[in-house]
């Protein structure tokens, strides 16, 4: 699995930044090229989305297994690995896994473990990989006819245009999806679930950053016990005015975390 993937700058600290569902490298430019001034920041397409192949397994282990495969391939000497959602708990296995492989993870506005409203976030994205399985592509001329048919069953605006932004207008001037929608769709229950296991022995002893959005419900108190219990050496942050998706609601503070944790490790 060669996954796609962004590049900025060429000197400080190796970044490898995975994002969420239904996210992809593009997601996340703006904050890559200012990151890219003082470091090494590789952005990637995880498998089943973006421009990266796609396959009929879209699990944590076979993305974490991805990931650790990116990190060999390009020879990249112990990065930091940070992730969004999906992508955080995909940081979080890899460091589990491959913990020789890495400096440090940041993990974004996700808990690794199983959460509390675990079937009604698995529901949710049901529901909308539904409605886009259903929405006849053959039939749309454009995004915009494309939301107004979606926005039938998704009111919400901005979720709209996220999903959207993974549209696009092939060499005939149809339209597909970039990610593979009936991977991601028959593996959702997988997908909402946890990387990691509370009931194993183990501890997580690379430093971690959590990132957690003030307005978010991803990464609740409940969730707050059981990581600091996993991971032996983590740092806590949460972010005023921002929901789940923080790089985007309020770039210029999480860049600061971000960076204020990579320089306080280097000390």
């Amino acid at each position: 699995m060669q996954l796609f993937f962004r590049e900025f700058g060429n000197s400080g600290e190796d970044i490898i930044i995975a994002h969420g569902l239904y996210g992809c490298s593009d997601n996340w430019v703006s904050v890559a090229k200012i990151l890219g001034q003082t470091n090494h920041v590789f952005v990637v397409d995880l498998r089943n989305h973006g421009h990266s192949p796609h396959s009929n397994e879209h699990s944590y282990p076979a993305m974490c297994n991805d990931l650790a495969e990116f990190i060999e391939s390009k020879n990249i000497k112990k990065p930091i690995v940070a992730g969004h959602s999906m992508g955080g708990r995909c940081a979080a296995l890899l460091a589990k896994q491959y913990p020789d492989l890495l400096s440090r993870i940041i993990i974004v506005d996700i808990s690794p473990f199983d959460c509390e409203n675990q079937k009604a976030i698995s529901a949710f994205h049901e529901n909308i990989l539904t409605v886009l399985k259903c929405l006849n592509l053959n039939e749309i001329r454009s995004r915009q006819d494309a939301a107004k048919k979606i926005s039938k069953k998704i009111n919400d605006t901005n979720l709209q245009n996220f999903l959207l932004k993974n549209l696009y207008r092939t060499a005939n001037g149809g339209f597909l999806w970039r990610f593979n929608l009936p991977s991601i769709l028959n593996n959702v229950n997988n997908i909402i679930c946890g990387s990691l296991k509370q009931n194993e022995n183990y501890k997580i002893k690379i430093p971690t950053l959590l990132i957690v959005g003030k307005k978010s419900d991803y990464v609740v108190s409940s969730d707050i016990e059981i990581i600091t219990n996993k991971f032996s050496d983590i740092k806590i942050q949460t972010i005023e005015n921002a929901g789940h998706w923080i790089h985007a609601e309020n770039p210029q503070i999480f860049i600061d975390c971000v960076q204020r944790f990579i320089n306080t490790q280097l000390q």
